[in-house]
């Protein structure tokens, strides 16, 4: 069944807010990252936080593709479904790190804990809604 023009703008919200999230966090990583070691106050950060760099790259990436996805979001289940993977599995482990490994500020962890788990259930209710 198609999706109704709601769903259709509804889902076109959540890809939106899913390449903003990925593009700030991204240009964050690559910009960026020892000041983003240093936000977030853990005792164990390196000293050459550099080689995170990477990470930014894929994540601005990832907030192209759910921008692009965004025009079309009724033909964009494979792509929709991988978001849904990685919002949860980025939820999990910071989660995991939260309660096993991590020393810095905890609100640090937090929030991109609740943006993340956000975004996989939205992402979610856009992959049951796409044929």
């Amino acid at each position: 069944m198609a999706m109704t023009q709601s769903e259709v703008t509804t889902s076109r919200i959540i890809l939106y807010i899913e390449a903003f999230v990925g593009v700030v966090y991204g240009l964050l990583f690559l910009l960026s990252p020892r000041w983003m070691f240093a936000l977030s106050q853990d005792p164990g950060d390196p000293a050459a936080a550099g080689w995170v760099r990477w990470s930014g790259g894929l994540l601005i990436g990832v907030g192209v593709a759910a921008w692009l996805a965004a025009a079309n979001p009724e033909t964009q289940k494979p792509l929709v479904v991988g978001l849904v993977v990685a919002a949860a599995l980025i939820a999990l482990s910071l989660l995991y790190s939260l309660f096993n490994e991590f020393g810095g500020a905890q609100w640090f962890l937090w929030a991109p804990i609740l943006i993340n788990a956000a975004l996989a259930v939205a992402l979610g209710w856009v992959a049951t809604k796409q044929t």
